[in-house]
């Protein structure tokens, strides 16, 4: 047996005339927590007829012709349920602008990539052009005789000595 606190007893024995809160969610197509918000922040929600329990969370009955009314005075549109709704595109469109996004991003890595792998090529060249000019002057010292198009440049004596 339910215990049943009337608020408004002329409501007694029509029972088929009320209705709960997720009865309320699903009539205006919004979530349980939706109403109640419209119950606790707004004054002009239709008041409680009865409530089923004794406990703070107990259900909590409205007279169903009540809420009709206060829900056709509103002024926003009916809304579908979040689990419900529709994307506002086709999920065949959405997949189509990612995928075309991550086509310019591959384009764009691959334009970066060959610009640096040019760089490295360059890169190499002056590696190799240097590492060639260390050898011959390597190979002209050993020799004993002075790099090519070079003249012998003169040492100057160590500071504070004269020569």
């Amino acid at each position: 047996m339910s215990l049943v606190t009337w608020h408004r007893p002329e409501y007694e024995g029509r029972e088929s005339e009320l209705i709960n809160q997720n009865a309320v969610a699903d009539l205006a197509g919004v979530t349980r927590s939706a109403v109640s918000n419209w119950i606790t922040r707004g004054q002009s929600f239709p008041a409680v007829v009865a409530v089923q329990g004794s406990h703070a969370r107990a259900p909590r009955l409205y007279v169903l012709a009540e809420v009709e009314t206060w829900l056709a005075n509103r002024s926003s549109r009916p809304r579908s349920k979040p689990s419900h709704r529709t994307p506002a595109r086709p999920r065949h469109e959405i997949l189509a602008g990612r995928a075309e996004r991550a086509a310019r991003r591959i384009a764009e890595e691959k334009r970066r990539m060959t610009a640096l792998y040019a760089e490295l090529g360059q890169a190499a060249e002056r590696l190799k052009q240097a590492q060639d000019e260390l050898a011959e002057i390597e190979t002209e010292i050993k020799e004993g005789g002075s790099p090519a198009g070079r003249s012998r440049v003169r040492r100057r004596p160590a500071r504070g000595l004269r020569p």
